[in-house]
């Protein structure tokens, strides 16, 4: 008996085996981790298995779309597929086949750079809320800048306004003591998207919140790349963790775009449901000169929108493309893209910072960057300190903002979101901010990057292969 059973087992191995090779085979999308993981599983029977067991599964895309799920209509949210005398076909083609929305008209823009503009404007909307103030962040430390926003948020909730916060679970704890206590303490409502528990044990870092929200009583929205905390305080020479950013104030229709992305994950966070229709307190006004569309991404439902958006847009680009972006590992197909926009004649210039807060990220980077700049593309290193900007110029037309990096962490693994802005007026002002950076970076030469020392370019290449997880 205990000899058949020792005969049986290499088949049982092997059965075990064939079968994980073949759920790669028909569930991996990218042919070198499959053919990867499909070899292994063969060459290695028993630990191949367990291995995809435990690392080669996806579950973060399986969980997000089993626990993130909202029945919040979107009956409030009408929009114009075309407005009237203006062209901005084919790029408004891609956002609308994405979301199945056409455009919101954008009454107002302003773009509020580092927290010296940002948080006073910030603090001026709150103090004048007398109805809601919905605020969601990644990160909201508890220091000076964070305890100013958490004490007006306070008084607005004395006043009898509704106020309603959501931090990530994970930005949360980037400062210590979790800001949660203050908010609590001021008597603010207060929620933590997928909250690290012991008990019952809830440690994944992934599915994250990256999205950045502040809206008052449904009037005026802010969006971006900043989060709170003193970090954005860029004048202040003497900080050594001063980040340089950039953050934007709405108005119009788009604001009710942004407020029912709030209520989503407030419903989400709350396990909670929507007790009445989400209404909107803005219209659609026909001659507004900027037109706008919200663009949410996560391992949900929402999965790769931003990434094919990138794909589509910069596809569809005839004169330019403008990137600034902290962290930028893109996918093959972004790379590609970006080649081919080059070869027919499109400027393309990507501007990045010189200094990183993540080192692991910034060296997977020089890795990456090799291919581009054998194909000629204009790449430039900002000077310190480290700019967390992200922003996309297409021709003349064509803005995209939000709080999405360009890696895998913001287009696989986070919640994002992102804003798409048709303006020539727009465009232009947001341009002359690039420019202006652009002037002051200094180009990347390919040379440099071959002049690496080994034990450089072996540090670089092991950092990339984990770019999936920085």
């Amino acid at each position: 008996m205990r000899e058949s059973l020792i005969w049986l087992l290499p088949i049982v191995l092997l059965a075990i085996g064939l079968f994980t090779a073949g759920h790669a085979l028909l569930n991996k999308r990218d042919p070198k981790a499959a053919f990867g993981w499909i070899a292994l599983c063969i060459i290695l029977p028993l630990a191949g298995p367990i291995l995809y067991y435990l690392f080669g599964i996806n579950r973060v895309r399986s969980r997000a779309q089993k626990d993130y799920s909202s029945t919040l209509n979107r009956d409030a949210l009408t929009t114009i597929p075309d407005p009237a005398g203006t062209t901005f076909r084919p790029l408004s083609t891609v956002g609308e086949s994405l979301t199945q929305k056409g455009l919101s008209a954008c009454t107002q823009f302003d773009m509020l750079e580092n927290g010296e503009q940002l948080y006073p404007a910030m603090l001026q909307a709150i103090d004048s809320a007398q109805h809601r103030v919905l605020l969601a962040s990644y990160i909201f430390d508890h220091n000076n800048s964070g305890i100013k926003i958490a004490d007006a948020l306070a008084a607005a909730v004395r006043r009898g306004v509704k106020v309603k916060v959501i931090v990530d679970g994970l930005g949360e704890m980037m400062s210590w003591p979790r800001i949660g206590g203050a908010l609590k303490d001021r008597n603010i409502e207060f929620v933590r998207f997928n909250p690290l528990t012991l008990i019952p044990p809830s440690l994944n870092i992934n599915l994250r919140s990256h999205r950045k929200l502040l809206i008052v009583d449904g009037r005026c929205a802010f969006t971006g790349g900043q989060n709170i905390g003193d970090r954005h305080l860029a004048e202040r020479l003497e900080n050594p963790d001063r980040v340089l950013d950039m953050h934007f104030r709405l108005q119009g229709k788009i604001v009710d775009d942004l407020e029912w992305a709030f209520w989503q994950d407030w419903y989400y966070c709350t396990k909670s449901r929507p007790t009445e229709p989400f209404v909107g307190s803005n219209t659609n006004t026909a001659d507004a000169q900027t037109w706008s569309r919200l663009i949410l991404d996560g391992p949900n439902k929402h999965l790769d929108k931003l990434n094919n958006l990138l794909l589509g847009v910069i596809s569809a680009a005839r004169s330019r493309v403008l990137i600034m972006t902290p962290y930028f590992l893109p996918t093959f197909d972004i790379i590609g893209t970006l080649i081919a926009a080059h070869l027919r004649g499109v400027q393309v210039q990507i501007l990045l910072p010189g200094h990183n807060n993540i080192m692991a990220a910034h060296w997977a980077m020089q890795n990456t960057l090799r291919q581009l700049l054998e194909a000629g593309l204009d790449i430039r290193y900002q000077p310190a300190p480290f700019v967390h900007s992200k922003l996309l110029i297409v021709d003349d037309c064509y803005t995209l903002i939000g709080s999405a990096n360009m890696d895998p962490r913001s287009l696989r693994l986070n919640y994002e979101l992102g804003v798409e802005l048709f303006s020539d007026e727009v465009n232009a002002r947001v341009s002359r901010y690039y420019t202006a950076k652009a002037a002051a970076a200094s180009r990347i030469r390919i040379e440099e990057l071959r002049n690496r020392s080994l034990p450089s370019r072996l540090r670089d290449s092991l950092a990339w292969l984990f770019s999936p997880y920085l």
